[in-house]
């Protein structure tokens, strides 16, 4: 017999309600394996209260995950099966299902490898992917992450997930639903459950509570002092939708200015009451304090050279031994709070050579950038009689950098195809790539900028080439007992130490050979990894600036010394230029002693400056090493407001250029 169309309602509404149970449990298993799978990352004496926030956190979190996954089955699978009777609700539910189990288990097998290398179920990076080398990208997952493995794992766990939700559904207690399918007035019945959605779509809206005030969501998620645990709150859906609205909100805050605002921001940063020239360059005009100039500048972007192996409490290990040497030159100076552009090396190399901060509006292959900015450092340094050259063992496909480099005014650049030695995907190994360089510089004054490669994922170095470095297993022997996966973090170590060694050994080859050299060292990024459990923001993003050479022989390095990727430029061109040579920049010299306001760096997502470092996006600040004294709040009001003014007229620059006559 043809059911009603009351009780298929019935019927299918009850599955759906039986559906977000499972959904439930199994968002809340993936959590907890979560935790189980880093607990190595928690402190040692975690209660077991915190645990149990967390799961209870992420449960009430999940509810908006669970519902938003069954609103498709309530809707395409109850409410039409209900207007029409050949639909099948039943069926399209279990396949809904099922897709749904796919993505979730996708998500949790992405999210491991995530983590491990971002401290982050998921973050605004991830949508860079596609911008970078996707097809090196795929090639390390494979070979560093276990891709195929994990690709395999997903399968599994679907099937396995999609089978219990079909035995699922045929638990359900049929019982349950024969008072509601023998009411008298169905009619009473249906209004009721309708009613019951309605209220049950807002307490799942806000997880857990009738009002925004009581509500969890991923912006207030953050409710424990331990950042494993407040990760493991948002499940992978969250984190991902987490990820997307930080994105969404940097590009939308970055590209809608207007000139007027522009202008104002302008005006606030030179300390006057309006802005009125028609163009940027009044702001961007600066006169050289007097320098010394070099016959060769060599700016080294190092892949992923962090600040924290350089850190005092990290001195037993020996991953810097090579820098850590070069720091006891007398010509030497180290910026330790110095902030990277963003997370990506195309970021920090496109901050360092255009000296702006970073938007993630892609400025690089940007219109505005196919012709050199004048706040660069290539045009600017051959104006002063400098051949602008580029090095990189890697190839110019990958995020366009060979088009870039043209286009700033770069007089030669150098691939992977002009080096010959060992590769791998992202190309030619460090060793090869850097003892070749100091020849191809030149006697001819140069300014040059090297991009290495060798510290990133797959770590595919040949070790047997370094018999001189510990070996991996003596990384590992180094680590406390409890390190999870000690062979991949004894691998990034060895990898490390390696770049710091050829990097140390290829500064030492420059000034030996050019000794009237300015050599300047930063990382392209940090935020990969590090030996602690639940690093500091500082020990997870910050990277070095070193400054050697004659030039800043006789600089004294001042206290409250901070700055970022954009700072570079003017900090260099202080260095280099005569006395009252006009030039261009958007940051400030880091070495100046003498400067208005407090000194800060400013970076996609951080600013730092000798005291403190937050996030620009949230309320969170914290002290730096060795230092018990916070910004008061007049000042840190100041830096986040200079920082905000430096990203609007950044955000103009990129997508407009310097003429504010646009609208």
């Amino acid at each position: 017999m043809e059911k009603t169309r009351y009780a298929r309602f019935v019927q299918n509404f009850m599955q759906d309600a039986w559906l977000f149970v499972f959904l439930l449990v199994v968002l809340s298993g993936f959590r907890a394996t979560f935790l189980v799978l880093f607990s190595d990352t928690l402190l040692p004496d975690t209660p077991g209260k915190d645990i149990a926030l967390t799961l209870w956190y992420g449960l009430r979190i999940s509810l908006k995950t669970a519902g938003a996954c069954v609103l498709p089955a309530f809707v395409f699978g109850t409410l039409l099966s209900t207007a029409w009777p050949k639909w099948n609700g039943e069926k399209f539910r279990f396949y809904w299902a099922c897709f749904v189990l796919f993505v979730f288990s996708a998500l949790f097998q992405m999210r491991i490898p995530y983590y491990q290398e971002f401290h982050s179920a998921f973050s605004p990076f991830m949508f860079n992917t596609f911008h970078d080398d996707v097809g090196a990208i795929v090639s390390t997952a494979i070979d560093q992450y276990n891709a195929v493995w994990r690709v395999i794992g997903i399968l599994i766990c679907s099937a396995v997930l999609g089978y219990l939700v079909r035995g699922w559904f045929k638990l359900f207690p049929s019982k349950w639903q024969q008072p509601l399918l023998s009411a008298r007035r169905p009619w009473v019945v249906v209004t009721c459950i309708c009613l019951f959605v309605a209220v049950f779509a807002v307490f799942v809206r806000y997880g857990g509570a009738f009002s925004f005030h009581k509500s969890i969501y991923w912006k207030n998620a953050a409710r424990l002092n331990q950042h494993i645990l407040n990760e493991a709150v948002l499940d992978d859906i969250q984190a991902v939708y987490r990820a997307k609205s930080l994105y969404k909100d940097l590009r939308k805050s970055a590209i809608k200015v207007s000139a007027q605002e522009v202008r104002t921001a302008a005006a606030r940063l030179m300390g006057k009451s309006e802005y009125t020239a028609e163009d940027l360059l009044p702001l961007l005009a600066q006169q050289a304090a007097g320098g010394q100039k070099p016959d060769h500048i060599v700016v080294i972007v190092a892949e992923t050279y962090m600040m924290w192996p350089l850190l005092d409490n990290y001195a037993s290990y020996p991953l810097a031994q090579g820098v850590r040497k070069l720091l006891k030159r007398s010509d030497a100076k180290l910026v330790s709070h110095f902030l990277p552009a963003s997370n990506g090396t195309m970021f920090g190399l496109t901050s360092v050579l255009l000296g702006i901060p970073e938007l993630n509006l892609y400025a690089s292959s940007r219109q505005t950038a196919q012709k050199p900015y004048e706040t660069g450092l290539p045009e600017q340094l051959k104006k002063q009689g400098y051949k602008a050259q580029f090095f990189y063992g890697g190839f110019p496909s990958w995020n366009e950098v060979g088009t870039f480099i043209n286009n700033q005014g770069f007089d030669k650049s150098f691939y992977a195809a002009d080096f010959s030695g060992e590769a791998n995907v992202w190309g030619v190994a460090d060793r090869d790539f850097l003892q070749k360089v100091p020849e191809m510089i030149g006697d001819e004054p140069s300014f040059n900028v090297v991009l290495t490669s060798s510290n990133h994922p797959p770590y595919r170095v040949d070790m047997s080439r370094e018999p001189d470095l510990p070996t991996v297993k003596d990384f590992e022997n180094m680590l406390p007992a409890k390190t999870a996966d000690k062979e991949l973090v004894a691998s990034r170590m060895w990898h490390f130490a390696y770049a710091d060694k050829y990097l140390a050994e290829f500064v030492e080859a420059v000034l030996a050979k050019y000794p009237n050299s300015l050599v300047v060292i930063t990382g392209d990024h940090a935020d990969r990894w590090t030996l602690t459990a639940s690093p500091s923001d500082y020990e997870r993003i910050a990277v070095p600036l070193i400054l050697i050479g004659r030039p800043v022989a006789q600089k004294r390095l001042p206290a409250k010394a901070a700055g970022s990727h954009m700072d570079l430029a003017a900090t260099l061109l202080e260095l280099v230029l005569a006395k009252n040579t006009p030039y261009y920049a958007l940051g400030h010299n880091i070495l100046a002693t003498s400067q208005e306001g407090t000194p800060f760096g400013v970076s996609a997502y951080y600013w730092i400056t000798a005291n403190e470092m937050g996030r620009l996006h949230e309320n969170k600040t914290e002290l730096l090493p060795g230092v018990s004294t916070p910004l008061d709040e007049e000042k840190r009001a100041e830096v986040l407001q200079r920082a905000r003014d430096l990203r609007t007229v950044a955000a103009w620059r990129i997508m407009n250029g310097v003429s504010l006559r646009n609208n």
